[in-house]
C-alpha cells in the first residue's frame, strides 16, 4: 500500500473518531448528566486529543518516528518576526472569508467566541492558541502534507489545507481554514521548518483569543450590540435594508485592504524564502516529486463525511 493510501485511511479515521465521539458523547449525556458539565476547556482538550491520537498511533503501527513528519530548522529572529508580521497581512483575507461564510451559517467562530466569553486569558491562550498549534500542525502540516509532498507539491498544499478546513466541521471555519492551511504549508517550505507554521497557527489563534476578550469592553455602547452581530454573523436575508448594506459596504472595504495587504504579504514571504536560503527551493519545488496519485477511496469518504456534518449544522441553524 502507497504511503498516500495509508494517510487518507488516516483521515478517514481521524473524522469517524471525531463524529462517532461527539456524536457518542451527546447520546451519553442522557444517561451521564455530569456529561453536559464538562468545561470548555474539558472540550476543547478532548476534541485535541481526539486529533492527536491518530497520527500518533499511526506513526506507532507504521515504526515511524515522529521527527520524520516534523521538518525541524532552526529559525532565526528576523524570522520570527517576518512571520508573524506575514501572519497579521494574511489576517484581512481572513476577516473577508469569514464574513462571507457568515452570510450562509452563524455557527463556527460565532459559537467558539460566545463560548469563550468570561473565561480565564492564560488558560483560554493555552487551550485555543498553543495546544492547537502544536497538535493540529503534526497531523495536517506534518504528517498529511509531509506524506503528499513527495508525489507533487501543488496539490499536497492545496489538498492538506482543504482537509484542515474539512476538519473544522463547520462551514464558516473550513473556508477560511483552508486558505490558512494553504498559507500555513508555503510557510513551512519557506523556513524549511514546522515551527514557522506553529508559530503563525498560534498568532492568529492568540489574536482571536485576545479579540474574544477585548470585543465586549469595546461594544459597551448604545446600538453597539446590534452593530456588533451585523459585523460578526447572520444570514443576509435576515438582515433589514440598512444593516444589508452596512454589511456589504464594510465587506468592500474590508476586501479592499485585504488585496493589499495580501500583496504585501507576497513581499514579506519573499523577504522569509531569502533569508532561510530557501528561495531557490521554492522556485523549484513545483516541478519536484514523483506524481504518484494522491486521491482514494478513503480520502473521499473522509470529505464526505465531512461536508455531511457541516450541511447537517446548517439544516440544524435554519431550523431552530
Amino acid at each position: 500500500m502507497s504511503e498516500n493510501k495509508s494517510v487518507n485511511r488516516l483521515f478517514l479515521i481521524s473524522v469517524l473518531l471525531y463524529v462517532g465521539v461527539s456524536l457518542g458523547m451527546g447520546v451519553a449525556a442522557n444517561w451521564i448528566p455530569a456529561l453536559t458539565k464538562m468545561s470548555n476547556y474539558g472540550s476543547i482538550l478532548l476534541s485535541q486529543i481526539l486529533v492527536f491520537l491518530p497520527p500518533f498511533l499511526y506513526c506507532k503501527w507504521k515504526k515511524i518516528r515522529i521527527k520524520e513528519f516534523i521538518p525541524y530548522r532552526k529559525i532565526n529572529l528576523a524570522t520570527i518576526v517576518l512571520v508573524v508580521v506575514c501572519t497579521y497581512l494574511m489576517y484581512p483575507l481572513i476577516i473577508v472569508i469569514n464574513a462571507i461564510s457568515m452570510l450562509f451559517t452563524t455557527s463556527g467562530t460565532t459559537a467558539v467566541m460566545d463560548m469563550m466569553q468570561g473565561q480565564n486569558l492564560v488558560l483560554s491562550l493555552l487551550f485555543m492558541a498553543i495546544l492547537p498549534a502544536c497538535v493540529e500542525e503534526f497531523l495536517f502540516r506534518g504528517v498529511l502534507f509531509q506524506t503528499y509532498q513527495r508525489s507533487k507539491m501543488l496539490p499536497a498544499i492545496f489538498l492538506s489545507g482543504f482537509l484542515f478546513g474539512c476538519m473544522h466541521m463547520n462551514l464558516n471555519q473550513f473556508m477560511y481554514a483552508f486558505v490558512l492551511g494553504v498559507y500555513l504549508a508555503f510557510l513551512v517550505e519557506a523556513t524549511g521548518s514546522i515551527f514557522s507554521s506553529m508559530l503563525a497557527h498560534f498568532t492568529l489563534n492568540a489574536t482571536s483569543t485576545l479579540m474574544t476578550f477585548l470585543l465586549p469592553a469595546l461594544y459597551q455602547t448604545e446600538g453597539s450590540d446590534q452593530l456588533f452581530q451585523v459585523q460578526t454573523g447572520g444570514y443576509l436575508s435576515n438582515m433589514e435594508g440598512n444593516e444589508r448594506l452596512f454589511f456589504l459596504m464594510g465587506l468592500v472595504i474590508w476586501a479592499i485592504i485585504a488585496v493589499g495587504a495580501t500583496c504585501g504579504a507576497g513581499g514579506v514571504y519573499f523577504a522569509i524564502c531569502k533569508i532561510n536560503h530557501r528561495w531557490e527551493h521554492v522556485k523549484h519545488m513545483f516541478s519536484e516529486g514523483t506524481r504518484e496519485r494522491i486521491i482514494s477511496i478513503p480520502l473521499i469518504l473522509g470529505i464526505l463525511i465531512s461536508f455531511g456534518v457541516m450541511g447537517m449544522r446548517i439544516y440544524m441553524e435554519r431550523m431552530a
